[in-house]
């Protein structure tokens, strides 16, 4: 992601699905008391513009590398919304999250090993506002990791290419928990997807 075609090739690819899925993400899992949603990782902001179209009032901030987020100003251009999407540059291993209601991971963790992952939560965690919450959308294998048989074809594929693999929900909730977080429920979007919040308390 550190060079500037590679990483337009690479993002606007994974835009594609995004377009597809993110409107199924801002209505079936709407974030009506959020202020600020941080899209960690977001790439071509795709699903933090698709939660701003949804709510007038809400403010977001796509946090990424910076060629990336090249891609994300234009898509924001594209959709009118410059004015509450804030493109942040940064390492979401090594530099400050900005404070949020809502820290979104959107098909990020399946690229990283369980030691990263739990960096990555602990730290949105971290992020959170108290009473705002995580929201992991991604696909999930059952707990028993034997199936879907698509979603396990598919953590085949990220095995071979990235660090990581497919979780189950039981996995990811195990990371909510870790960073102190409460888990719900997954709720479906699209194409195997799902949202599955870590709530933090107020207190």
């Amino acid at each position: 992601m550190e060079g500037t075609e590679e990483a337009r090739r690479l993002t606007l690819s994974l835009a594609g699905r995004a377009n597809n899925v993110a409107p199924h993400l801002a209505a079936n899992y709407p974030l009506p008391n959020a202020k600020v949603l941080l899209d960690v990782a977001g790439g071509s902001g795709i699903y933090a513009i698709a939660y701003l179209r949804s709510n007038p009032e809400l403010r977001a901030i796509v946090f990424d590398r910076p060629e990336v987020l090249k891609v994300a100003e234009e898509f924001a251009e594209e959709h009118q919304v410059t004015d509450r999407l804030q493109l942040m540059k940064g390492d979401m291993f090594a530099d400050p999250l900005p404070s949020c209601d809502v820290a979104l991971l959107s098909n990020v963790l399946h690229d990283w090993d369980i030691p990263e992952c739990e960096t990555i939560v602990q730290r949105c965690a971290a992020a959170v506002n108290p009473g705002g919450e995580v929201l992991i959308h991604d696909v999930f294998l059952d707990d028993e990791l034997d199936g879907p048989l698509p979603i396990a074809l598919y953590s085949a594929s990220l095995f071979s290419l990235t660090e990581g693999r497919a979780y189950s929900a039981k996995e990811y909730r195990d990371m909510l928990t870790k960073a102190g977080l409460q888990p719900g429920k997954v709720t479906p979007t699209l194409v195997h997807c799902g949202a599955l919040p870590g709530c933090k308390n107020l207190h």
